[in-house]
């Protein structure tokens, strides 16, 4: 109905010079006589929708040439009564464009033009791929904060997808690590246990409140009642990681020493939208196995183009990255100084200008 009553309005204003596409009472009209032919149609079982809609356009333009003439007084799209319908029109009242319309006109048609074409570009194959390689050591609050213009690397705008295609990167993190000594220091009666890589051997030697390791169960003994809810010592420990417990002194489940299986890569820069969310992060772009190797090793890691961020989003400029490396509880990995690889390919627009947004944490 609305695109019947479009032809109409632009009979009228064609004819008329009159504007009743916005008036509430033509068209009100309109869907009166509209209405009518329908049931007419209706009642004669008549399916033609074709000759149904012809009809209605026909008498509506009859209807309202009646009603308007000329153009009238007053606001745009108002109606008055005249007796002769096909009297003369004054084409002196007809608008004529000044310079500053036309001007108007070229330059939103202009805008308009640029950007359609920004958004052509957002979903074309007009783009490129940058691939560049980092390597960095951890700052002291275990982060790397790389400059990219400081390294020389390549004017990074536009950039609409990002990921890391290779890594290189140290088993050199400790299962007793910032994140779970101090609670480890309680079970040793706040004798104070230094960060290390411990093994099921050692930890009995550096806490005197448990025993020897079973090799036969796989579990610590404890000759006191503790408590602790941090998840990667109850790991080490053999207290289970289920959540919202807080975990015994009895050991319960195999005691598991080697720390997370995985590395889970953040990036602050990276908007959220298109990255893995995870349970601590909404900014993960990759996660990283460690499914080989001792510690003191190194893991090689090349992304398998399945675990891709293929998703797209806004353009931005990169100046800098803020990576923080996440185990499997969220807590930042500490790699004791030694420096980690990381490769990274970006796809770029090509051929548009600089409309990227610089991202400052």
């Amino acid at each position: 109905m609305e695109e019947t009553f479009s032809i109409v309005s632009q009979e009228i204003y064609r004819t008329r010079q009159i504007d009743i596409s916005n008036n509430p009472e033509c068209k009100k009209l309109f869907r009166k006589i509209a209405n009518k032919y329908l049931d007419k149609y209706k009642n004669q079982k008549n399916d033609d929708i074709e000759s149904c809609k012809k009809d209605i356009v026909n008498y509506s333009i009859k209807y309202f040439y009646k009603k308007v003439h000329g153009k009238p007084p007053g606001k745009v799209g108002d109606l008055k009564q005249y007796s002769n319908a096909e009297a003369v029109k004054d084409e002196s009242t007809i608008p004529v464009p000044t310079e500053r319309d036309i001007i108007d006109s070229k330059q939103q048609a202009s805008i308009t033009k640029k950007k359609d074409e920004i958004y052509r570009n957002l979903f074309s194959s007009d783009i490129r791929k940058v691939i560049f390689s980092v390597a960095a050591t951890q700052n002291d609050s275990l982060t790397y904060d790389i400059n990219l213009q400081a390294k020389n690397i390549v004017s990074l705008k536009n950039i609409i997808n990002i990921n890391i295609i290779k890594a290189s990167i140290p088993l050199t993190y400790y299962n007793i690590n910032s994140s779970n000594k101090s609670d480890l220091t309680a079970f040793n009666g706040s004798v104070a246990v230094d960060a290390g890589y411990y093994t099921t051997n050692t930890i009995p030697d550096n806490v005197t409140n448990i025993t020897a390791h079973s090799d036969t169960t796989g579990k610590f003994g404890f000759t006191t009642t503790q408590t602790t809810t941090n998840k990667s010592l109850a790991k080490v420990l053999g207290l289970g990681t289920s959540d919202n417990i807080t975990y015994t002194s009895s050991s319960t489940v195999i005691s598991d020493i080697r720390g997370t299986s995985f590395v889970d890569i953040e990036i602050k820069e990276i908007p959220s939208i298109v990255c893995n969310h995870t349970e601590f992060s909404d900014n993960v772009i990759s996660r990283i196995p460690f499914t080989s190797g001792v510690f003191g090793s190194i893991i090689n890691y090349s992304a398998n183009p399945a675990n891709l961020i293929h998703e797209n989003f806004y353009p931005i400029s990169l100046t800098k990255l803020t990576i923080n490396p996440l185990d499997e509880f969220g807590s930042k990995i500490d790699f004791n100084g030694v420096s980690c690889h990381f490769t990274f390919e970006a796809v770029l627009l090509k051929n548009v200008p600089d409309m990227g947004m610089v991202f400052e944490n």
